[in-house]
């Protein structure tokens, strides 16, 4: 950080990201320097074969360009390992002087190529083999490379960048003007909404998504507009951050075992030494065993894609005859079977299913419900109108709305419209809710009433039969504000929403949903942590450990690196090390000497704070059970993860947690496994504060 200045123009990329890219380019040029020499030297009288000579020639001079380019290339590694990641001045001009003479010889390294190309695929060489093929894998080699540096290239284009621009945006700045602001802001905008529409192009040309594109822009430019930071810096960033969250969370578990003595005082705070308010007890019906049983419905709606993700590396097996006898054939010949037979039947109650029914099929095997269960799948999918199926659950007396999660870009674009709209709840205030969500659940309730299926499913079953609504991620979402859409309909409503998105509800309209749903949130799951609050807190906390640290980058993401491959914690990592964050938060004359990043970091303050004042945080719905890993994030690598599960405050989920399960803790089949361990061991959850259980648990 900074962005490079090169040929007048800003790029995406800093002065101090050609350390590994560097070390990469070398330790290639040095292999096949390798290569080209051994093979020169074993057949050096091989080449007096019919244009031998141009091979020669060929050898000599790629032997020679390559090594003057890696001597080029290790200068421009050791002056991108200068300074650190907040100060630029000792590299600042060296780069951008080696990088100019990096693209003066690939000039003439592009020319050699275009004639040796020529020289090895346009004779027909009567030389050894070894030697012909040798330099046509060389020539097939550099074209491949050129055309990954060229993706590259675009990769690390700004279209913002020319200099002109930023500058008259910059002097609208210091002048308190607003006309150059307001044209930078809309440049802005239109380039991410052209990206968006690119990254999406099969859906961009549709009607119903255009605003929707327009809207993601917005909010994408608005949170990018203000940093000059390259997308190295953001994960440098992040690693500090997440190394920070790790020691705080040592500091705050040695504190709770020193000072057992004060348990009775801390009994009604929260995780971070905030009182926090005493949610309602969970119903009767919120046990482990329901959550398990319905997150096999919330599993069927993904269809056949997730199916086959689930039996990823066995299920080319299970349809092979002559796999070994023990292998379980059984579940993957049902699957087979059940796609055929729907193939016969095409049942009218499946709506835009393919040809051979196969997501119906995987509903079936992934539920357990059977073909007179169904009532109705629809796998309609447009923006704001997602799949969902209607089946009866005869064991548990239960007609079940399952609704499938984010699966398509539509989805996807769904999820990031995150406008605000007011949820209409009779006798609560201030009640909101994620706009395109209730969009969604207002289509799914119309699909619905429209079509009776809710008295078709009853009917079926015995008297005084519950009604369900699950749902996984996007599902899970829609799901409960379905919920209350339906309540005043179904006063006996159950809804199980499984890692749901955290810009949700208000907290008003979240209390009012703890009597009839329940959330479900599986360790450091990032999507229930989302909204414009928390993005804008982690915002805050990148650029505070950008000044706060004094390492070079590489370093940083070196640190990263070992911590996720080698899932160390921070002290065993970086054991005798100084910290990567070090404490002088207080020492404002390092942050500013980057006066861009401390004023960016001050605009991200009130921002955040502006937020506080004027908008109402937006949290998920209902009793929320967290299901955690005792083990931590060494998990994964050391020991199969043993889980615990304490029901936990909407506000618990205020801050994202930076971590390398973030992701995978939100996939359907993490949470189904976890939830099936709890089941198996008839676990009772906990109303213990997380941090402290977890200590009790680990002990």
């Amino acid at each position: 950080m900074p962005g490079l200045v090169m040929f007048k123009r800003r790029w995406a990329i800093g002065s101090d990201d050609f350390v590994y890219s560097s070390i990469g380019e070398i330790g290639l040029r040095f292999s096949w320097l390798i290569v080209l020499v051994v093979i020169y030297a074993n057949h050096y009288d091989d080449f007096s074969c019919a244009f031998g000579d141009n091979l020669k020639s060929f050898y000599l001079g790629t032997v020679v360009i390559t090594i003057v380019s890696a001597i080029n290339t290790l200068t421009l590694m050791c002056a991108s390992m200068q300074g650190t990641i907040k100060h630029p001045r000792s590299r600042r001009s060296n780069v951008p002087l080696f990088l100019y003479i990096k693209i003066l010889l690939l000039l003439p390294e592009c020319v050699w190529v275009g004639l040796s190309s020529y020289w090895v695929w346009g004779h027909s060489f009567t030389c050894d083999w070894t030697v012909v093929w040798t330099a046509r894998g060389a020539v097939i080699t550099s074209w491949i490379i050129g055309c990954i540096m060229f993706v590259i290239f675009l990769a690390i284009f700004d279209p913002l960048g020319a200099l002109e621009h930023r500058k008259s945006v910059q002097l609208s700045l210091n002048s308190d003007g607003e006309e150059h602001v307001m044209i930078g802001s809309t440049s802005s905008k239109k380039v991410w909404e052209t990206r968006c529409r690119l990254l999406c192009c099969c859906i961009a040309c549709k009607q119903d998504t255009q605003q929707g594109f327009t809207d993601v822009a917005e909010l994408v430019a608005d949170f990018f507009h203000d940093l000059d930071l390259v997308p190295t810096d953001i994960v440098a960033g992040l690693i500090l951050v997440e190394k920070q969250q790790r020691d705080d969370d040592a500091q705050l578990s040695a504190i709770i075992i020193n000072s057992s003595q004060n348990v009775s005082a801390r009994d009604n705070m929260s995780d971070d030494g905030q009182s926090s308010i005493r949610a309602a007890s969970p119903m009767e019906w919120m046990t482990i065993s329901n959550m398990s049983h319905y997150m096999r419905y919330a599993m069927g709606s993904y269809g056949w894609p997730f199916f086959m993700f689930e039996y990823l590396m066995t299920g080319l097996c299970r349809l092979c005859s002559q796999c070994h006898e023990s292998l379980d054939l059984e579940p993957f010949q049902e699957f087979i079977c059940d796609i055929c037979c729907s193939c016969c039947r095409a049942p009218n109650f499946v709506i835009e299913d393919n040809c051979c029914q196969c997501h119906t099929a995987a509903i079936k095997k992934l539920s357990g419900a059977q073909d007179c269960d169904l009532i109705y799948v629809t796998f309609h999918n447009r923006f704001k109108e997602i799949p969902f199926y209607v089946a009866v659950d005869k064991c548990k007396n239960t007609a079940v709305i399952s609704i499938r999660g984010t699966l398509s870009l539509r989805d996807a674009l769904a999820d990031v419209t995150a406008g605000g709209a007011v949820l209409d709840i009779p006798g609560v205030a201030n009640s909101y809710c994620h706009e395109a969500m209730l969009d969604c659940a207002k289509y799914i309730k119309s699909q619905v009433e429209n079509l009776r299926l809710l008295e078709h499913a009853f009917s079926l079953l015995q008297p005084d039969a519950g009604l369900v609504v699950t749902g996984h991620s996007l599902g899970a979402g829609v799901a409960s504000i379905l919920s209350v859409l339906l309540k005043p309909s179904y006063p006996n409503l159950m809804c199980f929403a499984f890692s749901p998105p955290g810009g949700l509800m208000s907290p008003t309209a979240s209390r009012y949903t703890q009597d009839f749903i329940c959330s479900v949130v599986l360790g450091k799951d990032l999507v229930p942590r989302l909204g414009m609050y928390t993005l804008l807190d982690l915002k805050v906390k990148i650029l505070r450990a950008l000044c706060q640290s004094n390492k070079p980058k590489y370093q940083i993401l070196a640190s990263g690196c070992f911590r996720l491959l080698c899932c160390k914690t921070s002290r065993e990592s970086d054991n005798g090390r100084e910290p990567l964050v070090p404490r002088y938060s207080q020492d404002q004359n390092c942050i500013l000497e980057v006066r861009v990043l401390f004023d960016a970091l001050r605009l991200a303050e009130s921002k955040m704070a502006e937020i506080l004042d004027t908008e109402w945080p937006l949290h998920p719905a209902g009793q929320i059970l967290h299901i955690m890993d005792v083990n931590g994030d060494t998990a994964s690598c050391i020991k199969d993860p043993q889980y615990c599960a304490v029901w936990s405050s909407p506000e618990y989920f205020d801050k994202i947690v930076i971590s390398h399960k973030m992701v995978a803790d939100h996939f359907p089949n993490a949470v189904n496994d976890a939830l099936q361990q709890l089941k198996d061991r008839n676990y009772v959850p906990s109303a213990r504060r997380a941090s402290q259980y977890l200590r009790e648990c680990s002990a």
